[in-house]
């Protein structure tokens, strides 16, 4: 327990209600949904195995089963999503976890029914997928349907698959699994100026290195940085489970590259990643330069890792209560009715679980159910500018949610890339609402700029150090394990390389491998690069949108809706006349970053 704990830390229920999902976690209800998806899952599976090739005199059988399938996939997504909320609610909670556990065996079994669905649909003569994908009721989920098709040639035999699924349960699942136990029970000692002490949740110390104190944030990076070594042993042999495992699959299913599934997952081309990186390399100097200039204002020769979030003296830095957050976010939405009513929807029916508490896994996120058309958002609000943009970021991931609430399941399956689209460009609003205030407190415009650098500080260099560090730790790995040592020396080179000299160079952050989450989820590799494709790629339609006014909405959301039926590209060129493939327009969006760069320096110099 805490040796001083804030009343606000206490044990507490969460603030969403899930009730929507479930009465409760192994209720009636619960149990029956868990017991007929079973039961029909299993069903499916002799049904696929039964069933003849794909041709033209087969497509009739071959259509009966995918929308059974697909209708099975929304009801375990719609599970997933509620045990994913109520585990990051309470990491401590055992009865969760076996639940948890045993969704990836249920998400095993399904996966043995999609191995000979891909395999099959690879199989058949153009003609005949066609002939499938061209029938009235599946030519909504044509384009998922290719890419199951696609998929299919890294795959093993549809035995060896199978087996993968069964295997990964206890293999890469497990590791994911233990990450999530470890992180989520993790607190640290917070050592205060005058040696006063709290324990708190290792999820709180992001909100500590938001405290305009030098020496608290200190503090918080030296306990965070202790706790995260009490356990690096452990979190190590997490991320060498997962991205050993990886690197087997990777050669038995003839991958070349182990970035090649991700770039699939995330709907892009090689060649947009390429451009992405050109531009963001050769630009790098416009954060660094916000960071140098960061520094001189917090009177340090070069910053510390643990400074980067830290408020400027002469910015508004008052803690923001929970009502005043929902105020502004909704308030800045109110240009945008649709999003503001789902946002009012969201506080309304208790979908955003915000308070601090032990036991709660750090990190944010919002899971949409594809079966209620509901969202719910988890976060750790600590009172923070950064918080309040956190809450629109996760609202705005929602909103793109029920955009697609009456589209086909299989329709709704958006990439990484496309996914930050709404988020960001909600995040977008309320800080756009600030600037264009006339009446704003200056002292409020400069945090709101200082924290648009921010933002540029994190998509143009933070988030390329961890595609970087994780490109790195594949190449290591197919040599043989890391060690925790290891891991922070490479994470330390990795950094170094990426901030030059705008960071201190003994006060790197070598135990965020540990500390980041995105390096332990299983279902999606590589969970960084989209996040700077999103951001660049929203700056560019926030920008849009501020140019066009009202009129350009319609586009805007025409645009989320297509996000889970083809590629990036494709979606950036029909509703944008984009061309992602060129790196012209991922520095057009960083040329917005340099004037809000030249708008900072205006805020910095009037105060």
């Amino acid at each position: 327990m805490p040796t001083s704990t804030p009343p606000e830390m206490g044990r507490r229920a969460p603030d969403w209600d899930l009730t929507p999902y479930f009465s409760a976690p192994g209720g009636p209800d619960y149990c029956a949904f868990w017991k007929a998806l079973e039961t029909d899952i299993g069903a499916l599976r002799d049904e696929v195995d039964s069933l003849e090739p794909l041709g033209v005199d087969t497509a009739e059988p071959w259509a009966e089963m995918l929308a059974k399938l697909e209708e099975a996939s929304a009801r375990a997504r719609h599970l997933s999503s509620y045990l994913s909320c109520a585990s990051a609610a309470d990491a401590h909670d055992e009865a969760i976890k076996r639940e948890v556990g045993a969704l990836a065996g249920l998400r095993a079994e399904l996966e043995k029914v999609y191995v000979p669905v891909r395999q099959g649909l690879a199989a058949a003569e153009p003609g005949a997928f066609d002939a499938l994908a061209g029938r009235e009721e599946l030519a909504p989920v044509r384009y998922a349907l290719s890419r199951m098709r696609a998929r299919a040639a890294w795959a093993m035999s549809a035995e060896l698959e199978r087996l993968s699924a069964d295997l990964g349960v206890d293999g890469i699942y497990a590791w994911s699994r233990l990450y999530d136990r470890i992180s989520g029970g993790l607190s640290f000692d917070l050592v205060k100026p005058g040696g006063d002490m709290e324990r708190l949740p290792v999820a709180m110390a992001r909100t500590c290195f938001e405290d305009p104190d030098p020496s608290v944030r200190k503090a918080a990076a030296d306990g965070a940085a202790a706790a995260w070594a009490s356990v690096g042993g452990s979190v190590a042999a997490c991320l060498n489970g997962i991205s050993g495992t990886r690197l087997v699959l990777k050669a038995r299913r003839g991958i070349e590259d182990v970035l090649d599934p991700a770039l699939f997952d995330a709907g892009i081309e090689r060649s947009t990643l390429d451009a992405l990186f050109e531009a963001v390399r050769a630009r790098q100097d416009v954060p660094r330069r916000y960071l140098r200039r960061k520094a001189e204002l917090l009177g340090r020769e070069k910053l510390g890792f643990q400074d980067l979030l830290a408020p400027l003296p002469a910015a508004a830095r008052e803690r923001i209560p929970w009502d005043e957050a929902r105020r502004r976010v909704t308030g800045a939405f109110a240009s945008y009715p649709a999003l503001a009513e789902l946002a009012e929807r969201a506080f309304a029916e208790r979908w955003i679980d915000h308070c601090p508490r032990p036991g709660k896994r750090p990190g944010a996120f919002c899971s949409t159910s594809p079966l209620i058309g509901q969202s719910r958002v988890f976060m750790t609000y600590g009172g923070a500018l950064g918080d309040v943009q956190t809450l629109a970021h996760e609202l705005g991931h929602a909103f793109h949610g029920w955009l697609m609430g009456d589209l086909r399941p299989w329709a709704r399956h958006y990439p990484m890339t496309l996914a930050e689209t709404a988020s960001t460009f909600a995040e977008a609003l309320v800080t756009d609402a600030v600037l264009a205030d006339p009446d704003a407190d200056p002292r409020l415009r400069l945090a709101v700029l200082e924290r648009r650098m921010q933002e540029a500080a994190t998509f143009l260099l933070n988030i390329p150090m961890r595609f970087d560090f994780e490109r790195a730790l594949y190449a290591q790995r197919e040599g043989g394990e890391l060690s925790p040592s290891e891991l922070c020396e490479l994470m330390v080179e990795t950094q170094r390389a990426t901030f030059g000299d705008a960071i201190a160079d003994d006060e790197l952050d070598p135990w965020f491998w540990a500390s980041k989450l995105h390096f332990y989820m299983v279902d999606v590799s590589f969970y960084n690069f989209p996040y700077t494709f999103g951001y660049l790629f929203s700056r560019a339609i926030a920008h849009r949108a501020r140019s066009e006014g009202a009129s350009f909405l319609p586009t805007y959301e025409r645009l989320l809706r297509d996000t889970g039926s083809d590629t990036a590209e494709a979606v950036a060129r029909t509703h944008l006349g984009a061309d992602l493939g060129a790196p012209a327009f991922w520095s057009g969006a960083i040329d917005l970053i340099e004037a809000d760069f030249r708008r900072y320096e205006e805020a910095v110099g009037s105060l």
